[in-house]
């Protein structure tokens, strides 16, 4: 028996064994918690409990959703037994939520957190396009990529012992690779989507997964990771 086939074999014994916790699932910019269904029902499959949590992205700043948010962890965390390991998964802007949010709030039961194309340092489209939408919603322009943008001043104070994952889009129109990176993060990884389909992939559905139970991404060998679930780099989002 190869080594490979004595980690899977290991890997599948232990995920028979665990016993599941809570994932939150926090959206991304412009969207709402229909975007993360599809996510969170992979996830139930596997015996999580999910929390998918919504926000209106309209009429609103950064400044405003992130006390809002550090309220519900902070409930969400009274409610769960202290045995009970939280995870988080968050996508585009959700992520930049997370990151603040963890930089105030203690989450004793905190234990993973996965990121899906987090725009760290900003994004370039965000520059572009964000003073023409102020008068509909600041978070865009919030989002830029300039040195004094919201997200850019925001702290890196997260968790000591956080395991933290990324995962980034290889299509992506929105972000650059370099700008989902955080000093932080133990894993990352691109999987072949666009910006915001990267929720709605099973290939990375499977790399949560795999990050949640293990606190790393899948590498080769992954057939069922490197298995295209969709003509995606032809069109689609």
């Amino acid at each position: 028996m190869s080594r490979d086939q004595t980690v899977t074999d290991t890997e599948t014994a232990h995920v028979t064994s665990r016993t599941p916790g809570t994932v939150v699932l926090l959206h991304g910019l412009g969207v709402g918690t229909w975007m993360m269904s599809l996510l969170a029902q992979r996830l139930r499959n596997e015996g999580y409990q999910v929390e998918n949590w919504g926000y209106g992205s309209l009429w609103q700043s950064l400044e405003q959703l992130i006390p809002e948010f550090e309220s519900r962890f902070e409930e969400l965390q009274r409610r769960l037994p202290p045995e009970s390991p939280l995870n988080i998964v968050c996508h585009s802007m959700g992520a930049v939520i997370t990151r603040a949010v963890l930089s105030n709030v203690t989450l004793p039961n905190l234990h993973r957190v996965v990121m899906l194309s987090p725009p760290h340092h900003g994004s370039h489209f965000a520059s572009r396009v964000g003073p023409y939408l102020k008068w509909l919603t600041s978070l865009v322009d919030e989002l830029s990529d300039r040195e004094d943008s919201l997200v850019n001043r925001l702290p890196n104070s997260l968790p000591p012992d956080l395991q933290l994952g990324i995962i980034a889009a290889e299509w992506d129109y929105v972000l650059t690779d370099l700008t989902t990176h955080l000093e932080r993060e133990v894993d990352h990884i691109s999987v072949p989507s666009r910006h915001t389909g990267l929720v709605l992939r099973r290939s990375a559905a499977s790399q949560i997964l795999h990050f949640l139970e293990y606190g790393k991404f899948h590498r080769s060998p992954c057939p069922f990771c490197e298995t295209p679930d969709s003509p995606e780099k032809h069109g689609g989002s």
